[in-house]
């Protein structure tokens, strides 16, 4: 089955808004400077992924500290008139002493199906 399958890769770095509200009780500031990897391997009906993103603060020094890491893995399988979707995403903290980032360790599990066709 992996013969046929067709790997492929994205590597980002970008800048994001910095706020998140979770539960309508905590305010997460998310770090302004991210690196984002996604990886791939598909054929003709399905794409299996994985997609890795750690979000960055600049400290006082030259160098940038890593917060939070959020890891999705998942697979989409097209049919003739529908795809179904399944996905796992967690959020995880890097660094575990800071009390207001660990809040944010949370996570979903997802199960989608999509009816339509495509040209």
């Amino acid at each position: 089955m992996i013969l046929g399958m067709l790997l492929w890769f994205n590597v980002s770095f970008g800048l994001q808004d910095n706020f998140a509200l979770i539960d309508n009780m905590y305010r997460y500031q998310h770090q302004p400077i991210y690196a984002e990897i996604e990886l791939h391997a598909e054929n003709d009906w399905i794409d299996i992924y994985g997609i890795y993103k750690n979000e960055m603060s600049k400290s006082d020094s030259i160098y940038f500290s890593p917060a939070l890491d959020s890891y999705t893995l998942g697979a989409v399988i097209d049919l003739e008139f529908a795809s179904v979707t399944i996905e796992h995403q967690c959020v995880h903290p890097v660094n575990p002493f800071n009390s207001v980032v660990n809040t944010i360790d949370s996570g979903y599990n997802k199960i989608c199906i999509t009816l339509g066709t495509k040209p």
